[in-house]
């Protein structure tokens, strides 16, 4: 991310204007290739350069304020203290933008990833609905076979056993299913609620 993709240039401007009017003093802000990003406000470092602050954002030298006054005999006390605060200004400006640009980032990003969340949860939800058809099926399926048990008598005792066994592996597979789509239900709510805020 460049300082640019987080500046505030009219904000900056105006900081510029109002400081020079209440001074008597010019400055700009260069960034750190030494590129103007404010109005040079007829800058020109050939008849103006008392003082050149880093600024960092981040722990990274984003750009430099350079100016002065524009009367030879301004003391110089008085020049530190109004670059001083000038920087300050332009610290806080500069901080600013970069918090809520990377604010903004993440929470775009997060949004992708509740967008990507809530896309595998109606995935799942679909995938579930097919384990509920197979559950359905596989009863059909325990319930025929104990009818066609009873049908055999005793040589069919065997197979009502496995009839048996089927019926109840259908009914835990469903108990499984039913508890995996209450979950996705309670998901799909909570990013539902989200989405809403």
């Amino acid at each position: 991310m460049t300082i640019n993709d987080y500046l505030d240039m009219e904000a900056l401007d105006n900081i510029l204007e109002q400081w020079a009017a209440a001074t008597h003093m010019i400055a700009v802000v260069l960034d750190d290739e030494g590129n103007f990003l404010s109005n040079k406000l007829g800058f020109s470092r050939n008849n103006v350069e008392a003082f050149g602050e880093s600024i960092e954002v981040d722990d990274v030298e984003v750009a430099t304020v350079v100016g002065g006054p524009l009367d030879e005999d301004t003391d110089e006390e008085v020049v530190e203290a109004a670059a001083a605060i000038l920087v300050a200004a332009i610290q806080n400006l500069l901080e600013a933008g970069y918090r809520k640009k990377k604010y903004e980032e993440a929470i775009a990003s997060f949004n992708e990833e509740i967008a990507g969340a809530a896309a595998l949860i109606k995935e799942l939800a679909g995938k579930s609905q097919g384990l509920k058809k197979i559950e359905n099926k596989q009863n059909i399926l325990a319930l025929n076979a104990s009818i066609e048990a009873a049908r055999a008598g005793e040589a069919g005792r065997g197979f009502t056993v496995v009839a048996h066994e089927f019926g109840k592996m259908a009914h835990e597979s469903g108990v499984i299913n039913d508890s995996i789509q209450k979950t996705l239900q309670k998901l799909d709510a909570s990013i539902k609620s989200y989405d809403a805020e």
